[in-house]
């Protein structure tokens, strides 16, 4: 399995159940349905630094709507979404 280090995420403002809609590190980018499937499947795993430690990226489970946060996080994707959002080179 491949492992990335996200340093960035794309954040789709006018959706709340789906805010985020892309992450991404060095020389990737992965829609947030992308992520979801590989994680799902096991293709690729993602890792972010917080608070100088690393941490996963994982599917939040619940009943409902499918998705990413960190292990750490309780309920909402808090810790994600402190991440920057995308160089300008990353954008599209």
């Amino acid at each position: 399995m491949d492992y990335k280090q996200v340093t960035w995420v794309e954040r789709d403002d006018a959706n709340p159940a789906r805010r985020i809609s892309a992450l991404g590190g060095r020389d990737f980018r992965h829609s947030a349905v992308e992520a979801i499937m590989n994680i799902h499947f096991e293709r690729c795993g993602y890792w972010m630094m917080h608070a100088g430690a690393p941490v996963w990226i994982v599917l939040d489970t619940r009943p409902g709507i499918i998705y990413l946060r960190t292990q750490t996080d309780e309920a909402e994707p808090e810790i994600l979404l402190s991440l920057a959002r995308p160089p300008l080179r990353q954008m599209r």
